[in-house]
């Protein structure tokens, strides 16, 4: 329920007119909650976020969600608003959204089951990183 009410209010967002954004993300702090209350907990993530104009010159996006020094999760193309200077990346799917404010300041909420991840930290732009999937990892494993 809580996380529906997160995502509704970044679905309020306008549509997207700035120019092409590519951002690197540290996590400097996160906060796990549970049943039991919440604690703070070792950052371990570094996000990537683009924003662009694809080569069919349609917006495009993508979200990489990595484990520092390893492999990645990749979104490509989430869902992306953008509302008084803040810009969001919804992946429903998944449980997560982020949020990078003007001053570039970063949180990421993560939902698995009724446990949640949040994450905050700082964002500057950067060039879409060459990164690996944890997928292709799992599918290396089943050979």
């Amino acid at each position: 329920m809580k996380m529906s009410l997160v995502i509704a209010i970044a679905l309020q967002a306008a549509g997207i007119n700035d120019p092409d954004i590519w951002q690197e993300c540290q996590i400097e702090s996160a906060t796990l909650c549970g049943a039991g209350g919440c604690k703070p907990v070792k950052p371990t993530l570094k996000l990537f976020l683009g924003d662009y104009v694809g080569e069919s010159g349609r917006r495009a996006g993508y979200y990489y969600r990595c484990r520092r020094g390893s492999l990645c999760d990749i979104v490509d193309d989430p869902w992306i608003g953008e509302s008084a200077g803040y810009r969001a990346f919804v992946m429903r799917d998944r449980g997560v959204i982020t949020r990078v404010g003007p001053d570039n300041s970063v949180t990421d909420v993560a939902t698995i089951e009724d446990i949640v991840l949040i994450s905050r930290g700082r964002c500057w732009r950067s060039q879409r990183p060459r990164v690996g999937r944890v997928v292709e990892r799992a599918n290396r494993d089943r050979r």
